[in-house]
């Protein structure tokens, strides 16, 4: 596995062939860890714009992703989670699984993580095995 990038803790990606992994993303300075966004519509926004940069630094795109974990600390939010994941996922949508947990950082409301595929041709946006 080669990493694309790099984080102070962990990778936030690990490549593995046309594969990107991505590690949890939530809406918190790495560095910190402190919230970068407070209610779960800022925090969501957050946290998906940094999925999508992620992706594309990877050589992937929001189109191109496989699997979707969310974990929400209240399960008022899954209504709220719907629509940014129909907002954000074109379709095909990926498989998803949505559990409620509770998390380290106070006020933390969601996070990500996300398997995707490499774009082999980010002109025709065409993956491998991407049916």
């Amino acid at each position: 596995m080669n990493k694309v990038d790099r984080g102070p803790l962990f990778p936030p990606v690990k490549r593995h062939g046309d594969l990107l992994f991505l590690s949890g993303q939530a809406p918190v300075d790495t560095t910190t860890f402190e919230l970068v966004a407070e209610g779960f519509t800022a925090q969501v926004a957050h946290v998906l714009a940094t999925v999508e940069r992620l992706l594309t630094e990877g050589g992937s795109s929001m189109s191109s992703v496989l699997r979707v974990e969310c974990m929400l600390a209240d399960p008022a939010d899954f209504t709220a989670w719907n629509q940014a994941f129909e907002g954000s996922f074109p379709q095909p949508r990926p498989a998803r699984t949505t559990v409620v947990t509770g998390f380290v950082v106070p006020g933390m409301l969601v996070e990500l993580q996300l398997i995707a595929c490499v774009i082999a041709d980010p002109e025709t946006n065409w993956t491998p095995a991407h049916d």
